[in-house]
């Protein structure tokens, strides 16, 4: 028996034997929605550096702190589309609160019974810089926050195939803290198709375990310039590895190269009843209104949603984009797969960095509409995740 199989011998097979009991009576209170993507990890668990590569003018953290301070100075004068003011108090948010802190905050700008799938992100391998705590403090610490909010967190964690101890990353999450998803961030500097998930897709179908990755234009990525990538290939009906090396200089060959869907076809066609939830959606290049993106990402989305019945997406993050609801109800208008396929999901705290999160979600679901919004973030979320049954057939 190889250790993977002897990882997920150990997980239950249904979706409903790995949430708490707690959360299962609320899904059975049929009052709850979710919040598919959030992030609950504090600047303890986040290298400086991540910061520049998010937005090059905050590469020196001497400077970042001075912007923060003078902005809390004047933060009062200042109106909510202030992008500098909304970018510091995002990164001041970060590093003045716990973990803790961070989920009464998420709670407080939520409505009531908000589920959250919490995701752990494991920057440190990512970005070539230290962090205060590693990673495993950090799947430890979520864990810890599930067991303090047992109704309403959902933990993810980031499964990095690149790290050397992946394996027992994966065990760490899965069988030790009794995480729910796995996240996967490919501009962390990895194809979907590397040889190490494809084994990992196998037993996340079977177990029907969800995937969400990040598929937008916006986050951060791996600051290697040079890398040596595996990935997998689907040739005369047969998977076989490949290996390349890259070089990236600028932060748009990173993400056009990782980020696109179109990586997930091998994976897609090898494991068709596979959980995936497109992070994003495309991302805010393709739902700003920006007629020269043709948005290709979201299309290709869309093609996937049709293909595979369990494929789905996210709106988390292009909330913030005041003309994406207008946009997303005329994509759904002659495609109902579209309506039934996308989710609600924050980016919380993320999204700070463009302004206060409660008013973003409030004007989104005005204009949305509550009959969108349940689907949104009740239905769909309920059938991505496996737990439709206990919902939608409990006769109480």
């Amino acid at each position: 028996m190889s250790k993977l199989q002897e990882i997920f011998d150990k997980i239950p097979n249904s979706p409903i034997d790995r949430i708490t009991p707690q959360m299962r009576q609320l899904l059975k209170s049929k009052k709850f929605r979710f919040d598919i993507h959030t992030h609950v990890f504090n600047s303890d668990f986040i290298p400086d550096k991540y910061f520049g590569i998010r937005n090059t003018f905050f590469v020196n953290p001497e400077f970042l702190e001075y912007v923060e301070d003078v902005m809390s100075q004047v933060q009062n004068l200042a109106i909510e589309d202030d992008n500098l003011l909304n970018y510091a108090m995002f990164i001041d948010f970060a590093r003045q609160n716990t973990m803790e802190q961070i989920v009464q905050n998420l709670i407080s700008v939520s409505p009531p019974n908000t589920i959250f799938a919490a995701i752990a992100l494991d920057l440190e391998q990512a970005i070539d810089d230290k962090v205060k705590k590693n990673y495993e403090v950090q799947l430890q610490q979520t864990a810890q926050i599930r067991d303090n909010y047992p109704q309403i967190i959902l933990p993810f964690f980031e499964l990095n195939p690149t790290r050397k101890n992946w394996l027992k990353i994966l065990e760490t999450a899965l069988v030790k803290y009794k995480f729910f998803g796995i996240k996967l961030y490919p501009a962390f500097g990895y194809l979907p198709s590397h040889p190490n998930l494809m084994k990992v897709y196998e037993f996340c179908q079977d177990k029907n375990i969800p995937i969400i990755t990040h598929c937008g234009t916006e986050g951060a990525h791996t600051s290697r310039n040079f890398l040596t990538l595996r990935y997998t290939v689907l040739q005369d009906g047969q998977l076989k590895q490949r290996r390349t090396s890259k070089v990236f200089m600028f932060k748009n060959q990173y993400i056009k190269y990782f980020n696109q869907p179109q990586n997930w076809e091998v994976v897609l066609r090898t494991f068709p009843s596979l959980r995936l939830n497109f992070a994003h959606f495309g991302g805010d290049d393709d739902w700003d209104g920006n007629r020269k993106t043709d948005r290709q990402w979201t299309y290709r989305i869309f093609d996937l949603m049709e293909r595979y019945p369990n494929v789905y997406a996210d709106v988390s993050h292009i909330l913030h984009l005041k003309v994406m609801p207008k946009l997303f109800k005329k994509c759904i208008t002659n495609n109902s797969i579209i309506a039934e396929r996308t989710m609600f999901g924050s980016d919380f705290y993320m999204i700070e960095a463009y302004g206060r999160y409660k008013s973003i979600r409030a004007r989104f679901t005005a204009e949305i509409g509550t009959k969108l919004m349940f689907m949104l973030s009740v239905l769909n979320p309920l059938r991505f995740l496996g737990l439709e049954q206990l919902v939608l057939n409990d006769k109480k």
